[in-house]
């Protein structure tokens, strides 16, 4: 601060005329007067450097407390278990949202919003009308697990080899928990009847289709209001990821 107050002192010296009149004497009434005008600069300066750092989450300054009343001002979810970088990126995204692209529901938009915001995931439109179980068996063979190998498909099944990710109806069918309809708590979603076709279904995952990608667990809630937010309504996204 020191340094940036003989900035200002010099630089008061400087603008000032030449000639005696202008003479400022070490010590002097002009010297005293102008050193307390250079103080009052450098704190309106300092000021404004600090409203800058509140404003802007592009800067070390930035803090946790700057987040929340950010994420608080812009409707995000507030979590102080995920990292200020994360958040940072979160905010960022958000201010700049709409942006200047028109295609505000394509998945190129959407994948791009998830990646800006910290998630590295990958969008993936269904063009081969596949079901959830079709793109789980992209990774895994389940034909040669449960049919030519044991014999039992059963054994080797999507179902059982991805147990954690389907929950069973009163009927007995198998309904996968990962998918994003209408709301940020996942169990609201899980037995929601797409109906007959795979045409509205998208996937989220990892860098192929059929991959699964890792997000943090502490970001789980963001990470799905964040996608129900930019998603048509009438999709369904299914959740390749594994929450670490």
């Amino acid at each position: 601060m020191s340094s940036n107050l003989d900035q200002l002192k010099a630089l008061t010296r400087n603008l000032l005329p030449t000639g005696r009149a202008n003479a400022i004497h070490k010590g002097g009434v002009k010297d005293k007067v102008y050193n307390a005008l250079a103080v009052s600069q450098l704190q309106a300066y300092e000021d404004a450097k600090s409203i800058l750092n509140v404003i802007l989450p592009d800067n070390n300054n930035f803090t946790a407390d700057d987040a929340t009343r950010w994420e608080e001002r812009l409707g995000l979810i507030t979590n102080p278990l995920v990292s200020l970088t994360d958040r940072k990126l979160a905010i960022i995204r958000k201010m700049n949202h709409p942006g200047d692209i028109p295609a505000r529901q394509s998945r190129d938009y959407l994948q791009d919003s998830l990646r800006l915001a910290g998630f590295d995931v990958y969008v993936y439109e269904n063009t081969l009308d596949q079901n959830i179980e079709q793109v789980l068996s992209i990774n895994n063979n389940v034909a040669q697990w449960g049919v030519k190998q044991f014999g039992n498909f059963n054994f080797g099944s999507i179902y059982n080899i991805y147990s954690s990710l389907f929950d069973v109806d009163g009927s007995g069918v198998y309904h996968y928990n990962q998918k994003v309809v209408n709301n940020i708590d996942p169990s609201l979603d899980t037995f929601f009847d797409i109906g007959t076709t795979n045409k509205s279904i998208f996937f989220i995952g990892g860098v192929t289709l059929g991959s699964f990608a890792n997000v943090d667990t502490n970001r789980r809630e963001e990470f799905r209001q964040l996608i129900l937010k930019i998603k048509p309504v009438q999709t369904v996204g299914y959740l390749l990821v594994n929450y670490i």
